[in-house]
């Protein structure tokens, strides 16, 4: 029972603090935590603000609604406007109280509905339940004779003098009279207007607070409200509006909306900011023109409705260009483009679904894609392979008889797992320089890997193959082998990939996962890309000792001993079944894949701090060969280092240019049996670069046993065993 009411207590505490950093699009806790405080400097409009964020809650929370969405404060912070604003609009009484209590309740009831009704064209709600709310309010109000509204000299008068009763009224508005430039004082007072104050003071702290918090965010913000002041400027509109009935919170609201976290920030989402701020300023203006004769105020409604309007637009695009949408809400804009540029440097040419050579051992390509020979015109994209030997002859003794080459009768191998959708043996093999032009293809089969994506692997020997139509095989299987049927002159494996299952269709590029490549006597490790014409390629194997090591299945524990600590660190799956690694002591999780031939972790969420991280960074991305100096290279996304003094020019810029880079490389430099290993030991580096110029440098040994992995740094050592 103590522990429930502690779990619903942190709840509330979370959504509450959580609900003001919303208003800012954020979910950073020291900084709501500041916007809290700030609102509480004038403490009657602070008591609403919080009043109305505590009710909201607790009705989700009895009513059964996400307790994800009460934590977040994604239905409280409407509830703090409504809440402010009440007390700001109304002198407090008992009527008051009254008032108050069903226009939260009224909110909330928005907020719900807003939502359902918003959430299938994938927009947000913005402010429109605030904005609804006091609109119901403001329409209302003067039918009930009790409620007494704070008029423009009550607010001069009586409600001033009770302010000034404070003790740090005074120095709340110290600053109200400094001379400052003219866009800086209209900005710092629209900043303050936020929570219904004009202090000078309250805007320099939100100001800061936010700089602090988002250099892009403060940016964008700052865009959106000079272009407004600039807009007002041009068109003769009297600047002081701008501070009243939180008309250039719009434009603040708008700058941070489109600019830094609907869109992930670059420099069309910069442009649009700039571009689109006048038809804000217009359809503020026009709306607020057609609503003032009813006496209503619009508020941000404004923002809200062309925010919606643009995310809805280009939602409807089929090809995502310019405006890219987060795949993960980071609530940070940094964080966002620095996953976002680091997914794309990674993975963003990578293929999902890999596939390996059809063959073992190494074979030699004979003709490669759009070869002169046969590869031509929509039938190009294909690859012809021969067993060569260090002459670069494809048979021994007289070449005379199909048994003379080298790749005759070979095993041709499943280069992914599939269907097998056709089989054709019907041709015999030919003696050699003889071809069967009416069966061009020979005996073939297709292999049906995903609804769309075939294999066909040609000129196969009569009568070999060992699967039959239907079967399910699994990447590696011996399908049947290496033959001369067909229009092939002497024995070799012609393979394709295609969209459609017919024998022969049209070619499809499409790269292969991992293989070795030896050309101009250099071999290299190649990933996602086409063996090329006259280089010899073979499959990467992978260690039976390091596929166990580096097996990450669900329900394992990493058992680490880190500076004389242990750890568990259990392994766990998502909800959308991604696989991690969990640091219960520092709330940290290393996201990670194994394909059978690379190991390497896709994202850390947590503390720098963490033994985690240092797994993480050291064991970031290796090959689970037993292939010495085979250098495998990566980087490191740029949220947890930056060189020193270097951080926030790099935010500022980070939409524009990445400068910073943090590089990574691991080589397996030590084996003690190439066949049977039973220790394996990987030397990896991060290089973390600025304008080019190395900043830092660190190496790690990472030595992999039968039943362990540890890692060593320069003067520390991380034991792990997989338990």
């Amino acid at each position: 029972m103590k522990s429930q009411i502690q779990s619903i207590g942190e709840l509330h505490l979370n959504g509450t603090i959580n609900s003001y950093a919303q208003i800012f699009f954020s979910q950073d806790r020291w900084y709501a935590v500041i916007l809290l405080t700030v609102s509480m400097l004038d403490y009657r409009l602070g008591l609403g603000g919080l009043t109305a964020v505590v009710l909201t809650n607790l009705m989700a929370h009895l009513l059964g609604f996400s307790k994800e969405k009460i934590r977040t404060g994604l239905y409280g912070f409407n509830a703090v406007f409504i809440g402010i604003s009440m007390v700001y609009k109304f002198h407090v009484n008992p009527a008051l109280f009254v008032l108050f209590f069903f226009s939260v309740i009224l909110g909330f009831m928005l907020t719900i509905w807003f939502e359902t009704l918003l959430s299938k064209y994938k927009v947000p709600i913005l402010t429109l339940p605030f904005v609804f709310t006091l609109f119901v309010v403001d329409l209302s109000f003067k039918t009930f004779t009790h409620i007494q509204p704070i008029l423009p000299f009550d607010r001069f008068t009586i409600v001033l003098a009770e302010q000034m009763k404070v003790p740090w009224y005074n120095a709340v508005h110290f600053f109200d009279n400094t001379e400052i430039p003219q866009m800086l004082y209209f900005y710092l007072k629209t900043m303050a207007s936020i929570f219904f104050t004009d202090s000078i003071l309250v805007g320099v702290i939100v100001v800061i607070a936010l700089l602090f918090h988002s250099r892009i965010k403060s940016t964008v913000a700052f865009l959106g409200f000079f272009f407004a002041f600039v807009t007002s400027k041009m068109m003769g509109v009297d600047i002081q509006q701008l501070t009243q009935n939180l008309a250039g919170v719009n434009y603040i609201f708008w700058g941070m909306a489109i600019g830094s976290f609907f869109i992930i920030p670059n420099a069309y989402s910069y442009l649009l900011v700039v571009g689109l701020t006048p038809v804000l300023f217009l359809c503020y203006t026009g709306i607020e023109n057609l609503i003032l004769s009813m006496g209503l105020s619009l508020y941000t409604l404004s923002f809200s409705l062309l925010s919606i309007l643009v995310l809805f637009i280009l939602r409807q695009r089929s090809l995502n260009r310019f405006f890219v949408f987060p795949y993960i809400q980071y609530y940070n804009p940094e964080k966002t483009v620095y996953k976002n540029v680091n997914y794309m440097q990674r993975f963003g040419q990578e293929t999902l679904f890999k596939i390996q050579l059809p063959f073992l051992d190494k074979w030699t390509v004979s003709q490669g894609y759009d070869g002169a020979i046969t590869h031509l015109g929509a039938w190009g994209k294909a690859l012809d392979f021969v067993i060569t030997d260090e002459e670069g002859s494809t048979c021994f003794g007289r070449c005379a008889q199909k048994d003379d080459f080298y790749c005759y009768n070979k095993p041709v191998l499943a280069p992914a797992d599939g269907y097998v959708y056709t089989i054709s043996n019907i041709a015999g093999d030919n003696e050699i320089n003889q071809v069967d032009t009416r069966k061009n293809w020979g005996n073939t089969i297709i292999i049906n890997h995903l609804n769309g994506l075939y294999t066909q692997i040609s000129h196969l020997k009569k009568d070999s193959f060992k699967v039959r139509t239907g079967d399910f095989v699994t990447k590696g299987t011996v399908v049947a082998a290496c033959g001369n049927s067909g229009r092939s002159p002497e024995p070799h494996l012609h393979f394709q990939v295609q969209l459609t299952p017919e024998i022969g269709a049209a070619t499809h590029p499409y790269p292969i996962g991992y293989f070795f490549e030896k050309a101009k006597g250099k071999q290299v490790l190649r990933i996602g890309e086409v063996p090329q014409e006259n280089s010899t390629a073979w499959n990467v194997v992978a260690s039976g000792l390091l596929l166990d090591a580096f097996e990450a299945k669900p329900g394992k524990l990493l058992r680490v001993k880190y500076n004389g600590e242990d750890f568990l660190w259990p392994v766990a799956t998502d909800a959308y079944n991604k696989t991690y690694i969990y640091c219960r002591k520092t709330k940290s999780m290393a996201y990670l894949e194994n394909d059978g031939t690379m190991f390497y972790f896709t994202d850390f969420e947590g503390k720098k701090s963490s033994p985690l991280y240092l797994f993480y960074r050291s064991c970031f991305k290796l090959l689970l060969s037993c292939e010495k100096e085979i250098p495998v290279k990566d980087f490191v996304p740029l949220t947890k280092e930056h060189p020193t003094g270097t951080r926030w020019i790099q935010d500022l810029l980070a939409p524009f240019v990445i400068f910073t880079r943090i590089k990574y490389r691991s080589e397996l430099i030590e084996v003690d049996n190439m066949h049977f290993p039973e220790k394996v030991v990987y030397l990896t580096q991060t290089n973390t670069v600025s304008f080019h110029f190395k900043n830092r440098r660190k190496e790690t040994s990472v030595t992999v046993l039968k039943n362990s992995i540890e890692i060593h740094f320069q003067n520390e050592k991380l034991c792990s065993d997989w338990a």
